[in-house]
């Protein structure tokens, strides 16, 4: 009796387990995709909540992306726009993240990374990324449960940014994507 009900629950246990993780790889193409269906589709707001050590700001869009200057301000060297290239930059550790706005294409490098268009977008004259593709790079829970390389590859080079994890849920009874964000501890700077 004792080793049916051991087999029982190992066999539920496994049940579970092989249907979360198939829920857990998200369908899709592009990355976008994939980061939409990962948390549910489309939801046209986001609630962003960022903690860095014991500081910890909140943040509502009607939107289903995030201004780059609340996500980096004081958090990174440097956050500048450049009207002549219609480029936005987010500077830290030597390296540069390029938000690439221009008609033109821009090849990356090493040192410069430039993110793909449909990951990002300008809104009001604010430079501004897709929440669900950024909540998708820094996982903490995807890392471990869904192969990406994609994802995985993205994540490393934009590893400079300090951006320790994300977990994020589709809002129940509402239209939020909910973001909660951890940067690493602030370095000090000689």
């Amino acid at each position: 009796m004792k080793m049916k009900f051991i087999a029982s629950c190992a066999l539920a246990a496994s049940l579970l387990l092989g249907a979360w993780t198939a829920a857990a790889a998200p369908e899709g193409e592009t990355l976008p995709e994939r980061a939409r269906n990962a948390y549910d589709a489309i939801r046209p707001h986001t609630y962003l909540r960022i903690n860095q050590g014991e500081t910890v700001e909140e943040f509502k869009y009607k939107s289903e992306y995030v201004p780059i200057r609340d996500l980096f301000a004081g958090r990174v060297d440097k956050i500048k726009w450049n009207g002549k290239t219609k480029t936005a930059e987010v500077v830290h550790g030597g390296k540069t993240l390029v938000f690439n706005f221009s008609d033109s294409e821009l090849e990356g490098t090493d040192t410069k990374i430039v993110l793909p268009k449909e990951w990002i977008r300008l809104s009001d004259g604010k430079a501004e990324i897709h929440a669900a593709v950024l909540a998708y790079l820094f996982d903490r829970e995807a890392s471990y449960a869904i192969e990406d390389e994609e994802r995985d590859e993205w994540r490393e080079r934009l590893s400079f940014l300090g951006i320790k994890e994300t977990s994020a849920l589709p809002g129940v009874r509402d239209d939020y994507l909910y973001i909660y964000l951890t940067f690493g501890e602030k370095s000090s700077r000689a």
